[in-house]
């Protein structure tokens, strides 16, 4: 079974395979085998590098925390459409669109800003509701292609947004 989890800004895939006691985790492609037994519900005590762990493992909707050897992780389950989001958003250059017809109400940044992750970039306005467009990277704006006051398309390119590192191949 995969599983994908988000910790901090980092995305992992999880494989288990469980037999005769044991699972082999595999993490971003390094098999480390396990061998476990269940003490409770949400605690289990592992074999890892030749030691005895305690690991405890609460799920609560998204949220998973995941106590290992004296270390809490606050674990967060993301879907492969999530991870996609993600792992496009992580450098490079990213266009920032209108997610729907509407109204440029304020450009909030210039050609040449510098501006951080999900800081706001520009405002539209769409059925009477204004909704703030943030950068999905950090890095500098290499075009403002909106004005205040345009009406705009959905999928417009409103601003272009440029990461200092090249992105993974």
């Amino acid at each position: 079974m995969t599983y994908t989890f988000k910790l901090n800004d980092r995305i992992f895939k999880i494989t288990l395979e469980e037999s005769d006691g044991q699972i082999e985790v595999e993490i971003d492609g390094e098999k480390i085998p396990v061998d476990y037994k269940k003490i409770e519900d949400n605690l289990y005590s592992i074999i890892l590098d030749g030691r005895s762990v305690t690991l405890g493992v609460f799920k609560k909707g998204k949220k998973i925390q995941v106590f290992l050897d004296g270390d809490l992780y606050d674990l967060e389950s993301i879907s492969e459409r999530e991870q996609r989001k993600s792992s496009l958003a992580a450098s490079g250059v990213q266009e920032i669109k209108a997610p729907m017809p509407s109204r440029v109400v304020k450009v909030l940044k210039s050609e040449g800003d510098e501006v951080k992750r999900d800081e706001g970039v520009v405002v539209i306005e769409a059925m009477k509701m204004e909704s703030e467009l943030k950068s999905p990277i950090a890095g500098k704006v290499r075009n403002v292609m909106a004005k205040e006051g345009d009406a705009i398309e959905t999928g417009t390119v409103l601003m272009v947004v440029a990461s200092d590192t090249p992105p993974a191949e």
